[in-house]
């Protein structure tokens, strides 16, 4: 009869045979999404921003540039801020008609910020790095992949959890080598060493990417649960009223959302659907987690300027609060650079450990002498 530490170690090996490589994919395409746009403009020279290239001055003339270059799309753009307008423009539209049936395939504009000329003209899925996101994030199959994304986090979690059991020290004199490798060991045992640290070492962003990976993957079932606990804030869908003249300008409506929240940096903003529509501002808060995708928003009246809803990140129920933290945990936002840093490096790790622990159970059914020696 196996003991509990053979069982542990029997399901840990089972998992890691059957779903290590889809834990060292996810790993592998999760760090390098860590910098994507960055990577986006290191592989794409002509989306590399200088300061040569100088900034927004105004932006109804970007929001007349997307509407010349795709006149046939009359449906609203939403538009990515470079801090300061200092930076290459990114604007999307999120449902063309030749995406008709795909899970997310926006078109994607790039414009240059002071001559408002396109840049790249590319729809979402047919770059590098917009399709390793889809990789990461759907394993390339929409919605369906969304599940199994979500489920091998929960893999990871009880892969993480399972190495962490069978590392515990079964005995107090165990403690000082449980956190170093052997000295002199041969190779097999140094594997097994190395296998095991790293694991160790990484297990708290991994078990923190694991079960943040889960809540992303599935917020449809997730974040209901959240609500009965914590009901959330919701941002009202606001219509404007038409009125005989001309829509407000892009800057107009922007000024006016900043008005409303001056300290917070404009990040993106969805031109309105038609007559009745609005424009969405999202801003970041003073203390928000996420620089990119904040959680602040502004709804402004297409025709007056008039505020006509507002959320406030700093004033939220705890559920959206703790959501709110899901992605920039994720992606190591959260914690700056050196957060960013760590979630690539404990990210790659799952190949390591997918490779290490496969070879640490060939070397258990192939030794011909004891491990330990």
């Amino acid at each position: 009869m196996r003991t509990p530490r053979a069982r542990w170690r029997l399901w840990h090996g089972a998992v890691g045979l059957a779903l290590g490589a889809w834990l060292a994919l996810l790993g592998l395409t999760g760090s390098l999404l860590v910098f994507y746009p960055a990577l986006d403009a290191a592989l794409n020279p002509a989306l590399r921003w200088t300061p040569g290239d100088g900034c927004v001055q105004r932006w109804q003339p970007v929001l007349d540039a997307l509407r010349a270059a795709e006149p046939q799309r009359a449906g609203p753009w939403r538009i990515e801020l470079p801090e300061q307008g200092c930076g290459i423009v990114h604007a999307r539209y999120l449902q063309p008609a030749e995406s008709q049936g795909a899970h997310f395939r926006p078109l994607v504009l790039h414009l240059h910020p002071r001559e408002h000329t396109v840049l790249a003209r590319r729809f979402w899925g047919d770059s590098v790095m917009t399709w390793l996101y889809d990789l990461h994030y759907t394993l390339l199959l929409g919605g369906t992949g969304l599940w199994l994304v979500g489920g091998m986090g929960l893999v990871g979690l009880f892969m993480t959890g399972a190495g962490l059991r069978l590392w515990w020290p079964a005995t107090p004199h165990q403690w000082r080598q449980a956190w170093r490798c052997k000295p002199g060991a041969v190779r097999q045992r140094r594997t097994w060493d190395r296998h095991r640290l790293v694991g160790l070492y990484s297990a708290p962003v991994m078990l923190v990417l694991a079960l943040t990976g889960t809540v992303l993957a599935w917020p449809s079932w997730i974040e209901p649960l959240i609500g009965r606990v914590s009901p959330p804030m919701p941002l009202a869908m606001a219509h404007s009223v038409p009125r005989p003249g001309t829509m407000i300008t892009l800057d107009q409506a922007l000024a006016a959302a900043q008005a409303h929240f001056p300290q917070a940096q404009p990040r993106w903003v969805d031109t309105p659907d038609g007559p009745e529509g609005s424009f969405r501002v999202r801003l970041q808060q003073p203390g928000e987690p996420s620089e990119r995708f904040p959680k602040s928003f502004v709804r402004i009246d297409a025709w007056s300027g008039a505020v006509l809803a507002a959320r406030d990140a700093r004033d939220q129920p705890a559920g959206d609060a703790l959501l709110a933290w899901m992605h920039p945990l994720h992606n190591g936002e959260a914690f700056g650079l050196v957060g960013r840093w760590v979630v690539l490096l404990c990210g790659g790790a799952w190949p390591w450990l997918a490779w290490s622990g496969w070879r640490r159970w060939r070397d258990r059914h192939t030794a011909r002498r004891p491990l330990t020696r």
